[in-house]
């Protein structure tokens, strides 16, 4: 999960509770989950709809990326300076590169 993913559920968690607040004598909560949920955004000039399934993946996968900071923050630093390297923006560039490349190779 990258941060551009990172951005987009951000936002589309702030667009839903913002959404479901103004609206809550309107909408019931499990008839808002049920349906579509979309959030656009210009990053990439696309928009994403994230329906039922992807969104609880992304929820759940951003959960699981703050649990991991948390346990990261309880290693001895030699661990941690690993992990955490590993997880810097410029490391996803550099495998999205070799994604990209192993890709057109084939």
């Amino acid at each position: 999960m990258n941060w551009l993913d990172l951005l987009a559920v951000q936002g589309t968690l702030k667009s839903l509770l913002q959404h479901h607040s103004s609206k809550a004598s309107i909408f019931r909560r499990s008839a808002f989950f049920t349906h579509q949920l979309s959030h656009p955004y210009m990053t990439t000039g696309k928009t994403i709809v994230l329906t039922r399934r992807t969104f609880v993946g992304k929820v759940m996968s951003l959960l699981l990326n703050m649990l991991s900071r948390l346990v990261i923050t309880f290693l001895p630093r030699s661990k941690h300076l690993l992990i955490s390297w590993l997880q810097s923006p410029s490391v996803l560039v550099v495998f999205a590169k070799c994604k990209d490349l192993v890709k057109n190779q084939f």
